[in-house]
């Protein structure tokens, strides 16, 4: 059963139940009236009667009327008092009848009066004892006696009920059937209201449904702000669009892994064919020969720290990327940018070199590791030696900005476009071959393999910091990096 169907079921059932109860009392309460008022009219005129035939005996009439002519008299004097009932009625004491109107209709009443018509005894505040008994004529109406004590005898005066009691049912019938008809007015507008008011959650059941078949992007429709499906729809379109971009960044984690396990796999593979090469080439006489001997060592020992090298780096990102704890110690980053620049130096002796470094405020101190701090800019200045050409002016400075350290590295060398900043510290990312610059030695060729940057962001962001490039073809790079200062 769908929650339309149940909504409008419930509503009416309760609209149903308030509406018979409604109905239910009103006729009761109405019914309750009419009792009341046939009692009051009933009483009225059996005291009007009594206290008629009280004057009647105090002139010198009779205890009880003997012509029927008076009788009649005395009841059309009390018929100008107001409506009356229309059965009257004297008994005597033992309950025999003695006079009895002609009005036509009558209950059907025996020549002795039976006990249970008789009125109650006689009590302080009412001493005709005064009693009231549904009876039926002989045609099947229904008729309503009162029962009063005379002091020689016994009054009755009765009312037909029958036309009341067709009123009342004609009245309960027109109640009850104006209720169904509302209330089946009610269900087919609660039904379509129904409908309309839940016609957003049928868009964002249509909507589950299509990102279940893998449309992200799908959004459910705006409702209004203030309603409950309004809100609900944009809670869930606030978290459609967390999932969206789980999901993008879980698509852009995986193909990261895919394109680092397969550098990973090309930078491995070769220094290990280099190796395997030298090795056959030993195993087939080498040996023998001195010089090439010599050659086949240098070249296995060279490919094998460079593998050791990239092992060593890849270990060292795995560590940062599952956030283990580094060293934390105060680390003047001028006198470690000092060491640094002096290290480049002695690689690069024909390369001019500048540290500038802030002391207005004191020594620019940071709490991290230093031997990390160090690498990070090791390689920044390696960066500048492989991919700027010999004797290419760079400057080093370091201060603080804003409450952070900052360390920049500035070149004049050939620059990055805008795609090359983007990625340029992504793994195993390499500019194009005209951009980079390949270092020999004596050992053969050196070439970056792309995860210098790498390390330098991740160590940043290990340190709670950040790495950034701003560069534009031609005119140099400037590599920053920005760390929390050790008392900020």
């Amino acid at each position: 059963m769908t929650l339309r169907t149940r909504l409008v079921l419930v509503l009416s059932g309760l609209l149903a139940l308030g509406m018979a109860l409604s109905v239910g009392a009103t006729f009761g309460a109405l019914q309750d009236w009419r009792h009341d008022q046939n009692d009051e009219v009933l009483a009225a005129v059996s005291g009007q009667l009594r206290d008629d035939l009280a004057a009647e005996r105090s002139g010198g009439g009779l205890a009880l009327p003997r012509s029927q002519d008076q009788l009649t008299g005395i009841w059309r004097a009390s018929a100008e008092k107001g409506d009356l009932p229309s059965f009257f009625q004297l008994r005597s004491r033992d309950g025999q009848v003695r006079q009895t109107s002609d009005f036509g209709a009558r209950p059907d009443l025996p020549r002795t009066l039976p006990s249970e018509l008789w009125p109650d005894r006689a009590t302080a505040d009412d001493p005709s004892g005064g009693a009231f008994h549904p009876v039926q004529g002989p045609d099947g109406s229904e008729w309503l006696l009162h029962s009063s004590r005379l002091s020689d005898g016994i009054l009755l005066v009765g009312m037909k009920t029958t036309v009341a009691g067709e009123l009342m049912h004609r009245t309960a019938m027109v109640a009850a059937t104006s209720a169904v008809v509302a209330l089946l007015a009610v269900i087919l507008l609660s039904w379509r209201a129904v409908r309309a008011g839940l016609r957003p959650l049928e868009s964002i059941a249509e909507t589950a449904g299509a990102i279940g078949d893998g449309d992200l992007a799908r959004r459910i429709p705006a409702a209004g702000p203030r309603t409950e499906v309004g809100r609900l729809g944009s809670a869930l379109n606030a978290m459609l669009g967390q999932i969206e971009s789980a999901f993008d960044e879980r698509r852009r984690t995986e193909e990261r892994l895919r394109r680092f396990v397969a550098d990973a796999s090309h930078e491995l593979r070769t220094p290990v064919a280099t190796i395997r090469g030298y090795a056959e080439l030993f195993r087939r006489g080498a040996a023998h020969r001195p010089d090439d001997l010599a050659q086949a060592m240098a070249r296995i020992e060279s490919e094998a720290r460079r593998m050791g090298s990239l092992v060593e780096e890849l270990l060292l990102l795995a560590k940062l990327d599952q956030g283990l704890p580094l060293a934390r110690e105060s680390v003047d980053l001028g006198a470690l940018a000092a060491e640094a620049v002096d290290d480049a130096r002695v690689l690069a002796p024909d390369r001019l070199l500048l540290l500038e470094t802030e002391t207005d405020s004191g020594p620019v101190v940071v709490r991290g590791d230093a031997d990390r701090l160090r690498q990070v800019l090791g390689n920044l200045l390696s960066n500048v030696r492989q991919h700027t050409p010999d004797g290419t002016e760079a400057q080093v400075r370091v201060g603080s900005r804003d409450g952070q350290a900052v360390i920049e590295v500035a070149d004049s060398g050939p620059g990055l476009d805008e795609e090359q900043a983007q990625h340029v510290f992504e793994r195993f990312y390499r500019v194009d071959a005209s951009r980079a610059r390949v270092q020999t030695s004596d050992e053969g060729p050196k070439e970056g393999v792309g995860l210098g940057l790498a390390i330098v962001a991740a160590v940043a962001k290990a340190h709670g910091g950040s790495a950034e490039v701003d560069s534009a073809p031609g005119k140099g790079a400037t590599f920053r990096v920005h760390l929390p200062l050790e008392h900020s």
